[in-house]
């Protein structure tokens, strides 16, 4: 079987891949591009098969959408926020309308990746079909793959499914064959299914285990009920009250994390972010609610521990707290007699439909261990020590930049077996890149609400990095940078930090960081007022690859000064 070669190879179609195929159009009309993803259709977490009724992002229109491509205004909740099927729609009439759907392989699992060293890779496809590749852009994200927990099961004849499967049992779901269903997680995924079953009428028990991260920290659609949350979120104001490791320099960072009064302000603001938060939800109405109160208590929306949410259907408090849901923070001890789920603290309860929202993963079962711990994927690698002595000077780096950090809650209830992503600016290997090795990199390693434009910047930064574009430091020097922000992401965000790399309020010093490598402007506003307190939109940043270009030629026409 002939063996099919292409300068590029994109795993993934969804936000991440499909901008990083357009911009490597652009800085390389002519490459030789292949796009493959292993589901039926275009937009990874958004694709068709995943998106059902009621299902809203967690951003407001206008901000949800890449630089230079307009979203149009349907699907729409009062408070802006998207539904699934105009997100889909978006990423379907990019694809179109920038020539990569004939580009474009569906229902294309890669099972395996060799690295050829000096000439590339080869993805081996479950078909049995091979693919070679000069470059990878490894784009399927931290969502990839749906996390099923393993649950004995004893003739339990009901229907299991995870929420991922969802729209294509819609139509029981919310039949009257299903008059009592059970929603496993606290995930976003969780609170959808809930509102989704509730409003359908149904009985529902929750299940969330006691010894997990706890229930999501849910923020309200408005602030204060005047200020769109999200609106705020995307603001420079709001993110100076958050200790963020690339963001380490500036007045607002002297005064708020370098001094008693500014921590003190700082906490007094989190703290009443979160009454605010928890008012909205009405977690003392009854001791049912209480139970989905975030942790560490007081201050969830600040540490975000089991992750950040928002309550993205206006109505979700007010049908939970109408509807018949009951919570159990426990977990399945085991499923038996055809439709009975007995949970660990002897509870048993009756149940028509079981489903399990209980995330995603990424996923990395087509690398090899030698090939995680060569790349820097998490692996067993993780505890050599040279590693173990960088996270020593990371950790000493963040409490000495971060004085908020130094003694963060301990959430951490079971011994954790996470490995870290090991990548330069969330992105590249830096063993590949000290030896000039720049044939792969991994978009989408990161969690931020704003990921169109977090995924704009990415490709940008990969795939010039990709063409020789970007110079990067030394090896030493990179693992530092890997080692700091792995410490900032855990100390600042507990159990998700350990997870992957957070950066919920803080994506805008990312950005800027990438935007500094770039040599892009990163005060995108007209005016300093606007610059901090008006929310910043993927449109403000249109133009970035002219603009990079244009950096390209200064940056030579002063290296050819300099050498005349």
């Amino acid at each position: 079987m002939d063996e099919e070669s292409f300068d590029v190879i994109i795993v993934g179609a969804g936000w991440y891949g499909l901008i990083a195929a357009a911009t490597y159009l652009q800085l390389a009309p002519d490459v030789n591009l292949v796009i493959v993803d292993n589901s039926a259709s275009i937009g990874g977490v958004w694709s068709k098969e995943k998106i059902y009724p009621n299902l809203f992002a967690q951003v407001g229109h206008g901000l949800f959408e890449y630089s230079f491509y307009r979203m149009k205004k349907e699907g729409l909740t009062p408070d802006r926020y998207i539904s699934g099927q105009t997100i889909h729609d978006y990423l379907n009439g990019f694809a179109r309308d920038y020539d990569l759907v004939r580009r474009i392989r569906l229902n294309v699992q890669v099972t395996k990746l060799d690295h050829l060293d000096g000439s590339g890779w080869r993805l081996y496809c479950h078909d049995g079909k091979t693919i070679r590749g000069d470059k990878v852009i490894y784009a399927s994200g931290v969502s990839s793959d749906p996390y099923t927990p393993t649950i004995p099961n004893k003739n339990f004849t009901k229907p299991v499914i995870h929420s991922s499967q969802i729209p294509s049992s819609l139509e029981a779901l919310q039949g009257p064959e299903t008059r009592r269903a059970t929603v496993v997680g606290a995930a976003k995924s969780s609170y959808d299914t809930v509102f989704l079953l509730l409003e359908a009428g149904k009985s529902v028990d929750w299940i969330i285990r006691e010894e997990g991260a706890g229930p999501l920290a849910i923020m309200p659609p408005r602030l204060l009920g005047v200020l769109n949350t999200v609106d705020v979120m995307a603001t420079r104001a709001l993110a100076a009250f958050s200790p963020a490791i690339c963001n380490t320099h500036g007045l607002w960072y002297q005064f708020l994390h370098r001094t008693r009064v500014g921590r003190a302000m700082t906490k007094f603001f989190w703290r009443n972010v979160t009454r605010a938060a928890e008012h909205h939800a009405g977690y003392s109405k009854n001791a049912n609610a209480a139970k989905l109160r975030p942790e560490p208590h007081g201050y969830g929306i600040f540490w975000c521990n089991a992750g950040l949410g928002l309550a993205s259907v206006p109505n979700f408090w007010k049908v939970f707290h109408a509807g018949d849901c009951t919570v159990h923070r426990t977990e399945i001890a085991e499923l038996s007699d055809e439709k009975f789920i007995t949970l660990a603290n002897g509870v048993k309860i009756e149940s028509d439909y079981l489903i399990l929202c209980t995330g995603w993963t990424a996923n990395l079962s087509s690398f090899d261990e030698p090939l995680r711990e060569k790349i820097g994927l998490p692996s067993q690698a993780d505890f050599s020590k040279a590693w173990q002595k960088l996270d020593i000077i990371g950790e000493e780096n963040v409490n000495k930049l971060l004085p908020m950090l130094r003694n963060p809650p301990d959430t951490m209830r079971r011994t954790s077996e996470r490995r870290p992503w090991r990548l330069y600016r969330r992105l590249i290997s830096p063993n590949l890149a000290a030896q000039g090795d720049r044939s792969i990199f991994f978009p989408g390693q990161i969690h931020s609400v704003y990921t169109p434009l977090v995924a704009e910047l990415q490709a940008l930064w990969g795939i010039a990095f990709m063409l020789g574009l970007i110079d990067v430091p030394e090896k030493d020097d990179m693992k530092v940078e890997i080692a700091t922000w792995n410490a900032w992401t855990r100390k600042r965000y507990l159990e998700q930090g350990r997870k992957h790399a957070y950066s919920i309020y803080d994506y805008l010093a990312y950005i800027d960081t990438l935007c500094q490598d770039l040599g892009i402007n990163t005060r995108r506003k007209s005016n300093p007022i606007s610059e901090m307190f008006t929310p910043y939109r993927p449109s403000d940043y249109d133009g970035l690859i002219k603009e990079f270009l244009q950096a390209q030629r200064q940056r030579s026409s002063l290296k050819d000064s300099y050498h005349d």
